[in-house]
């Protein structure tokens, strides 16, 4: 067997290659975890996973992959049975909603061409004929790494507001954190989750869940 010289670079949206910075960090004992230092730590974490989220609301770190974020931010702020839609613009938006729908709500989807980005005004138009406000949620991919599409968040909670509608907004920030702007406080976002592995490039396993004050 022969094992080759240099360094692989993964040409892919996630994982991404770590630093060599990362890698050396990485180059020590676990800390304790009843040591004071480790809560210091994961408080300093979550004071800069703020500034990255673009929010004043609170920020939460799970031991998972993206698909726990999802999770997590659903089974927080949604019932058995609550209403949500889903901006289906690729692969990973009808994936979320295939485990909401699991987790037993009620997914409703709005038809998207995976070419193009989310449609503010179908969304308006979509919560404007919820007279009844029973749709309780709105899921939304950033950028939606099969279908390379990126949707305009500010537009789109702009729509939601227009529409005269309660919902909260619920976006996916997994492929778009740390690569483009997000800014959840002067969006109007209410809940945005996001992983380690893509653009904060830093090794998988750890999920993130941002969330504001009506979340």
């Amino acid at each position: 067997m022969t094992i080759s010289n240099g360094r692989e670079f993964l040409v892919i949206p996630g994982p991404t290659t770590i630093p060599d910075e990362v890698l050396r960090a990485m180059h020590r004992p676990a800390v304790d975890i009843f040591d004071p230092e480790l809560v210091e730590i994961t408080d300093t974490c979550r004071a800069d996973l703020k500034t990255i989220f673009g929010t004043c609301g609170e920020t939460y770190i799970y031991a998972a992959n993206g698909h726990g974020a999802w999770e997590a931010a659903l089974a927080n702020v949604l019932s058995s049975g609550d209403e949500i839609l889903v901006l289906n613009s690729g692969r990973f938006a009808e994936a979320w909603g295939k485990m909401a729908d699991l987790m037993d709500l009620t997914v409703l989807s709005l038809p998207q061409d995976w070419r193009h980005a989310v449609d503010p005004e179908a969304v308006e138009a979509r919560l404007r004929a919820d007279t009844k406000g029973r749709i309780k949620a709105v899921l939304v991919v950033q950028v939606d790494t099969a279908s390379g599409v990126v949707n305009d968040i500010a537009a789109i909670v702009a729509a939601v507001r227009a529409a005269g509608h309660d919902a909260l907004v619920m976006v996916d920030t997994i492929a778009s954190l740390a690569t483009m702007r997000v800014e959840m406080d002067d969006w109007g976002v209410d809940i945005a989750v996001s992983g380690s592995q893509k653009g904060l490039m830093l090794p998988p396993g750890l999920s993130f869940v941002a969330a504001g004050e009506r979340a």
